[in-house]
């Protein structure tokens, strides 16, 4: 009710405009950098950075809304899913620059990587399964598309790399883009569900997968093939990633957990 009777326009393009205006702010320091051994060290500090914002805002919204009901649990798991991707993001960073490991991969880092799928995978489906609504047409057209992505990708990834010798990065490589796939699923399907309403924060996480999946499919394939101290546009959509699902939180902590109280409120003068 409270999505149609207020503007959300300004706010919303207001948003847009910092979000890039952030983006590029944070990924030139990496892109006007002298050398690229410079690009991976100011990467690998922008990394803690920019996920340490997201997993702010996750907290506030934690703190804010609580834990208890369907949307408190699931904002609760994308909260912790994020802080298990910081924790990856720092021990990263201290591989890199602490221990000076210049492409720390497979290591610990990759171990919370993977473990904040589960949660960030619980957020996203319970969303789905809330908006609902979901044609089978849909979901089976997003399930072929993503299978066909995932059958290409793996296909090219092999082409690439040796895997007698080389296994466990192989599998790593293609773990990360394939959990990445599965989750885009619950996320499209919601965005074809027009009863969605302007309040929602997944169209930015939306964009934040989108940047995540096509960053992991880019660093698995310089992983393969010895080429990842040498490329670092996965750093930089990476810090985009985290950007925008900060920015997907912001929306959500600003306008959605606001409209919300506020009609609760409106319900219980109501029904004193």
């Amino acid at each position: 009710m409270a999505s149609q009777t207020v503007d959300f326009k300004t706010p919303r393009r207001n948003l847009i405009i910092f979000t890039i205006v952030a983006i590029m702010a944070v990924n030139s320091v990496i892109l006007f950098a002298p050398d690229m051994e410079s690009r991976n060290y100011y990467g690998d500090i922008m990394g803690p950075i920019t996920a340490s914002i997201a997993v702010a805002f996750g907290l506030i919204i934690v703190r804010r809304q609580g834990v208890s009901g369907m949307f408190g649990r699931a904002y609760a798991a994308l909260a912790l899913g994020l802080a298990l991707w910081l924790i990856a993001e720092v021990l990263w960073a201290y591989y890199t620059i602490g221990v000076q490991i210049e492409v720390p991969f497979p290591s610990l880092a990759d171990a919370f990587w993977l473990a904040g799928y589960a949660p960030l995978g619980y957020h996203l489906f319970v969303m789905a399964k809330f908006y609902g609504r979901i044609k089978k047409q849909n979901l089976i057209i997003v399930c072929a598309a993503t299978a066909v992505f995932a059958a290409a990708y793996i296909s090219n990834i092999m082409d690439s790399s040796l895997l007698s010798e080389s296994f466990l990065p192989l599998a790593i490589s293609v773990a990360y883009p394939l959990l990445d796939a599965a989750l885009i699923i619950p996320v499209v399907l919601v965005l074809l569900t027009p009863t969605r309403g302007k309040l929602t924060s997944i169209p930015w996480i939306f964009i934040s997968w989108l940047l995540t999946a096509a960053a992991d499919v880019i660093f698995g394939h310089t992983i393969v093939s010895n080429l990842a101290a040498e490329i670092t546009v996965w750093n930089l959509l990476y810090n985009a990633a985290y950007i925008c699902m900060a920015s997907g939180l912001y929306w959500y902590n600003r306008h959605f957990i606001f409209h919300e109280k506020k009609l609760n409120d409106k319900w219980l003068i109501a029904n004193k």
